[in-house]
């Protein structure tokens, strides 16, 4: 990283001032000064300075997450070569700067790190602001858990918007990512959800109760079959809705023709 190269001659320039001040005089130790501050600053801003660092020398994304986006994720490879090539350099970028904390796990395995940065970043995919920082926390469970929010429901996925906290059962995120018509995508869900909190100002489709008999044609999945799944009453249906843009493209603008072009103008893009 960028910013721990640039404290390299900081220190060292603070090493050779304290040493000349140790055995010529006290009157080296006010060259220190320079040193000490830059390090300070160089500290304060490594993130900043890292990130620009990576964007414009992004990481290569590891060849088990290539490989998976090859094989199991129709979305990518629809893409174009130069696509592809901006698709993996933003996960790689949004696994690099987003904290995964495993629980009840010593860590997060990396196809499911690679599977919540693919989901952000083809939702976002259309955007030139795609990682969403408002929530920089993804919390990773093996299986549904309860949570301070809902201790009594055992649940797939959750936002907590207060700590920009996103939560997820790695073994329901996984199904649905590897078998979208079997279970209902609870990676692309969140992150509607977490679009919608980051960018309250963005006009989105009207969709009410009454929509959800359109949604089950479009996807197989009923309102009791994804409240189920999820563990959580009441699911967000435009946040359904905005999965099934992305997983069943096709169906949805056949059915939904109106919000399918409204949520291409939201998302600049055009799964079908």
């Amino acid at each position: 990283m960028l910013s721990k190269y640039l404290q390299i001659p900081l220190v060292a320039g603070a090493l050779i001032s304290l040493y000349l001040a140790w055995e010529e005089g006290s009157r080296y130790a006010i060259y220190m000064v320079p040193f000490v501050v830059g390090m300070a600053v160089v500290y304060v801003l490594s993130p900043q300075i890292d990130w620009w660092w990576y964007q414009h020398r992004p990481p290569e994304l590891p060849a088990p997450l290539r490989h998976l986006i090859n094989t199991r994720f129709p979305f990518y490879q629809n893409l174009s070569a130069d696509e592809k090539t901006r698709f993996r350099n933003r996960m790689a970028l949004y696994m690099h700067a987003n904290e995964f904390m495993p629980q009840g796990m010593e860590s997060v395995p990396m196809d499911v790190k690679g599977v919540i940065a693919a989901s952000v970043v083809q939702l976002t995919f259309g955007l030139e602001d795609y990682r969403l920082s408002k929530f920089e926390y993804i919390i990773v469970y093996p299986h549904p858990f309860p949570s301070p929010q809902f201790p009594e429901k055992w649940h797939v996925s959750e936002i907590f918007e207060e700590d920009g906290v996103i939560m997820v059962s790695a073994e329901q995120l996984m199904a649905s990512f590897l078998q979208p018509e079997r279970y209902f995508n609870i990676g692309l869900y969140e992150y509607a959800r977490v679009y919608r909190r980051c960018y309250p100002g963005v006009s989105f489709p009207v969709l009410g109760e009454n929509s959800w008999e359109q949604l089950q044609a479009i996807s197989g999945y009923s309102k009791d079959v994804i409240e189920k799944w999820i563990g959580l009453p009441k699911p967000d249906v435009l946040a359904v809705a905005i999965a099934h843009f992305f997983v069943f493209p096709k169906k949805f603008k056949a059915l939904l023709p109106e919000a399918y072009e409204e949520l291409a103008g939201v998302f600049k893009q055009r799964p079908y």
